[in-house]
């Protein structure tokens, strides 16, 4: 399907009466979280987005944070959603601590993901230094950035910075819905201390911690599915077994 208003492209699996919002990664698409879909759809209607310069939805300016954000409402009203949770991995999470105050969203599960304020390394001042020297001499710098960076378009180079300098650390104590994290204990893209900096800003957010690294929810689809679902029923029904299943998983969660 595509939301002709704003040329987001997405696909809805399953026809439950509950919707989850699955919101992916920076690189990734709607495709991303098909492992889990495949699994939840029984239950759940589940409706997979594109974002901008992703999947099959083209970047035709440079974009903010408010601007993927207002795409996601944009396509629960498209789809007549009045209730929905999020499902949200990498990027996705970006994304998802913005529209957790939307009325509309019940509760969240963020999946290692970004937002919060990176620290400022040695290695990272180094890189600006050179960056801003080679601007100031007005020398290339089209070898500077990463190899992420470099490979995207003009229009998504512009996006990707004004993204990565979005920090949302003052954002989380705002945050008063239900959130679940799920984090890879050796995710190298968005470290375990994110997820404590997270889990103690947002009001009553729990963590569970996962063997892997930043796609842990790959390595582990059975075992996140479940805690999605545990969670899931705590939040609608009052049934919560994210707890039990954490200590009888050995899943390491804090």
């Amino acid at each position: 399907m595509c939301d002709m208003e704003n040329g987001l492209n997405y696909e809805v699996y399953g026809n439950g009466e509950k919707v989850l919002l699955f919101l992916h990664g920076w690189g990734g698409d709607r495709r991303s979280f098909v492992p889990l879909v495949n699994i939840l759809k029984d239950t759940y209607r589940c409706i997979c987005v594109d974002f901008y310069g992703h999947g099959n939805t083209p970047a035709t300016r440079e974009y903010s944070l408010r601007d993927f954000t207002e795409s996601v409402r944009r396509v629960m009203l498209d789809e007549n959603v009045t209730s929905a949770s999020v499902v949200a991995h990498s990027f996705g999470g970006r994304v998802a601590l913005d529209i957790a105050s939307d009325p509309r969203i019940n509760a969240l599960v963020i999946i290692d993901g970004a937002g919060i304020k990176p620290r400022l390394t040695l290695k990272k001042l180094a890189r600006k230094f050179v960056y801003r020297l080679k601007k100031a001499v007005k020398a290339d710098t089209s070898r500077c950035g990463s190899p992420d960076y470099k490979a995207l378009s003009p229009l998504m180079k512009a996006t990707f910075v004004n993204i990565v300098n979005t920090y949302q650390n003052a954002v989380l104590p705002q945050i008063n819905k239900p959130t679940l994290l799920i984090w890879g204990k050796k995710d190298c893209d968005t470290p375990l201390w994110m997820a404590h900096k997270m889990q103690k800003g947002i009001k009553n957010a729990r963590l569970i911690t996962l063997d892997g690294g930043h796609f842990c929810y790959l390595d582990h689809v059975f075992e996140v599915t479940g805690y999605i679902r545990n969670f899931l029923n705590g939040v609608y029904y009052g049934m919560d077994g994210v707890c039990d299943m954490r200590s009888a998983s050995g899943g390491g969660g804090s």
